[in-house]
């Protein structure tokens, strides 16, 4: 148990004239609470914490965080202890972390429009071959060993993620690394955390329908750079458009700053030799040092997260040596330009690509490897951003030679509405709402030196349609087809 005073600032403290009771936990579920916990009562858009706050005394609770505004209401009705605040959950993150008991020798948060996934990915898989104790949360779960928590949030609650990071540490995990999302940096899920390394691997449009702007987007990535991670190590890929704010976040906070990329201002320069190759060779040159590893991973963007993690590695304290020798190995995460089989002497790949800059990348990084036709499958998802479908329609029309348009994870909007606004810009491509007859009319018209390209989704088990979540998996369906003879 902790004394409260220990929890929350002076001025806190003065302000709500909080007694110094004992407190034994915290939560923002009512009905997790126990004797002697704080009760965080958030409102949103979904539910109002505010109106659990007799279950939560009832379970007992002893004290209540709620938002400065919705003090008025609750002053001198409540005979437990008040803690109010203009942003409680940036306090609930804090309280949180303050009753853990993790101690690893490297917290490690990447951001990004796209490549977090893979960059954590490749990091614990490569710690995983060398033997060095290291976890990786996020997109995919928490992945260490046989341990796979999944969670529907890339960037876990905070409750949730000091409870994972527990959990990891009783297991003698010396290194975390996580997947920073926007959403999870502008709602403080990971404030408390004390990162020694931040990275970032791309910026591009994404989740407007939740900020508003770009402008918005991109400070909540900044977050990580300017709020985290003081006097540590920030790794920035050079060629990300605005490199040069997080640049001079990173210089204010005091860190040592290391841009990755090909050009020859970066810190951390490397070439790829032959990107067309199954084999690619790549070309390393940091600190003064050269060197040369080697990888099938398919396209350039995958080979600069792969370089990424490699530099967040060797920051991390590993060997040079040790990671070149293992790196050879490590194939893409599930559902990340991943190749699935080959039908009719034509190659299926799946991709997690939902936004524009994803989905062009991945369809260049395949078009190496076709000598006939390029072909795409993919929707875009109901109740999220929709000014990106007519982009991504116009890229899909650009970049690939034969284009289907289904459905994606639809939710509440109309399906039919959705694939329209990606059509008014991709006016060849053929409409099928259903995804899994989309996937087989595609690898039917398949030949040999065609490539499919199924988008959208990636490792995901489900499609969520009008609050239902039914059974599907983009590379089930690409497996189970059967050709006919």
């Amino acid at each position: 148990m902790i004394r409260l005073h220990s929890l929350l600032s002076a001025d806190i403290i003065k302000t709500n004239k909080n007694n110094n009771v004992l407190i034994k936990g915290i939560s923002s579920n009512s009905k997790k609470i126990k004797k002697n916990y704080i009760f965080a009562a958030f409102t949103g858009s979904s539910n109002n914490g505010l109106d659990y706050i007799s279950e939560a005394i009832n379970n007992g609770a002893i004290a209540v965080l709620i938002d400065n505004k919705k003090l008025k209401y609750f002053k001198n009705k409540l005979n437990i202890e008040i803690i109010s605040h203009n942003n409680p959950r940036k306090l609930y993150s804090i309280i949180c972390n303050k009753f853990s008991k993790y101690k690893f020798k490297n917290i490690v948060g990447v951001t990004g429009t796209n490549g977090k996934t893979s960059v954590v990915w490749y990091v614990q898989q490569i710690s995983k071959l060398i033997g060095e104790n290291t976890a990786s949360i996020g997109t995919l779960g928490t992945n260490y060993k046989k341990i796979n928590k999944n969670s529907n949030l890339t960037t876990p609650e905070s409750e949730v993620l000091v409870s994972n990071l527990d959990s990891l540490y009783s297991k003698d995990v010396k290194n975390v690394i996580i997947e920073t999302s926007s959403h999870g940096l502008d709602q403080h899920r990971v404030d408390g955390i004390k990162f020694n390394i931040v990275a970032i691997t791309s910026l591009s449009r994404d989740h407007l329908d939740y900020h508003l702007n770009f402008t918005n987007y991109k400070k909540a990535k900044l977050r990580l750079f300017s709020d985290f991670a003081k006097n540590g190590i920030a790794i920035i890929n050079d060629n990300i458009l605005y490199s040069k704010d997080f640049i001079e976040t990173s210089f204010i906070n005091k860190q040592k700053i290391i841009t990755i990329g090909q050009s020859s201002k970066a810190k951390f320069k490397y070439k790829i030799i032959n990107l067309s190759n199954r084999i690619k060779e790549i070309e390393l040159n940091y600190k003064n040092k050269k060197s040369t590893i080697y990888s099938d991973l398919v396209g350039s963007f995958q080979i600069n997260n792969l370089v990424t993690a490699f530099c967040i590695m060797l920051e991390m304290g590993f060997k040079r040596k040790i990671i070149e020798r293992y790196i050879v190995n490590i194939k893409p995460p599930p559902g990340r330009l991943e190749y699935i089989r080959s039908i009719k002497g034509a190659d299926v790949y799946i991709d997690y690509a939902h936004t524009p800059d994803a989905l062009k990348n991945v369809l260049i990084s395949l078009r190496p490897y076709v000598t006939k036709k390029l072909h795409l499958v993919y929707g875009c998802g109901g109740d999220r951003d929709k000014g990106k479908r007519s982009l991504m329609g116009k890229i899909s029309h650009k970049f690939a030679d034969r284009v289907i348009i289904t459905d994606d994870n639809p939710r509440f909007e109309s399906p039919k509405q959705i694939r329209q606004q990606i059509m008014q810009d991709c006016p060849n491509a053929i409409e099928i709402a259903d995804r899994k007859k989309a996937i087989n009319e595609s690898i039917f018209n398949l030949t040999k030196g065609d490539v499919l390209l199924v988008a959208g989704k990636g490792h995901e088990n489900t499609q969520e349609i009008k609050g239902n979540l039914l059974n599907f998996n983009d590379a089930k369906i690409i497996k189970q087809f059967k050709i006919k003879d």
